[in-house]
């Protein structure tokens, strides 16, 4: 009795995670991955090749390398598309794109994005209003990141469910004794 307690604990515990996997690309105002403005360089790389996160959890979406030195002000926007391919998984995949703006004021590079969250299938992404490095720290480099949820599929509930049930017995039986 004590296993099938123990495994219906561990299925109901794993019935909130779930495997997102996805790639990204981007492009500023230029339809390219670099600008320049003010006598400094933004350059943006994707993530090209699938990368898997177990949600919920942080998720990166890309960086930033700033390089040069100028007035750095200037403002452009910024596309990310994100390809998600699970889920909903099988061999369907979802894309959607969020919009940012990039602001460089005398103080520094912001990254800002529109919506802050949105969906993709039953994955949630939330984003994150970021300010970029300067060439002089870290080499200039900023990986973005966002937050992946993803809501649990009417199976998982039933699984869940159906542990909380099982535990329910248990108890029920072992207070009958």
């Amino acid at each position: 009795m004590k296993k099938l307690a123990l495994a219906l604990i561990f299925c109901g515990a794993s019935a909130f995670a779930a495997t997102v996997t996805y790639t990204t690309t981007g492009t500023f105002s230029n339809s390219l991955s670099t600008i320049s403005a003010g006598g400094v360089t933004i350059t943006y790389t994707p993530v090209t090749v699938a990368d898997t996160v177990t949600a919920p959890s942080f998720a990166n979406v890309g960086s930033f390398t700033v390089s040069g030195a100028g007035s750095n002000t200037f403002s452009d926007s910024f596309t990310l598309t994100i390809l998600q391919s699970a889920p909903p998984g099988g061999s369907s995949s979802t894309v959607s794109t969020v919009s940012g703006l990039l602001t460089g004021t005398s103080s520094g590079i912001a990254l800002s994005f529109t919506p802050a969250n949105f969906n993709i299938g039953a994955a949630n992404w939330q984003m994150f209003n970021t300010p970029l490095s300067p060439p002089s720290t870290n080499g200039g480099v900023t990986t973005i990141e966002a937050y992946v949820t993803v809501s649990p599929e009417p199976s998982s509930l039933a699984l869940l469910g159906s542990s909380l049930v099982g535990l329910g017995l248990l108890a029920r039986r072992r207070l009958a004794k």
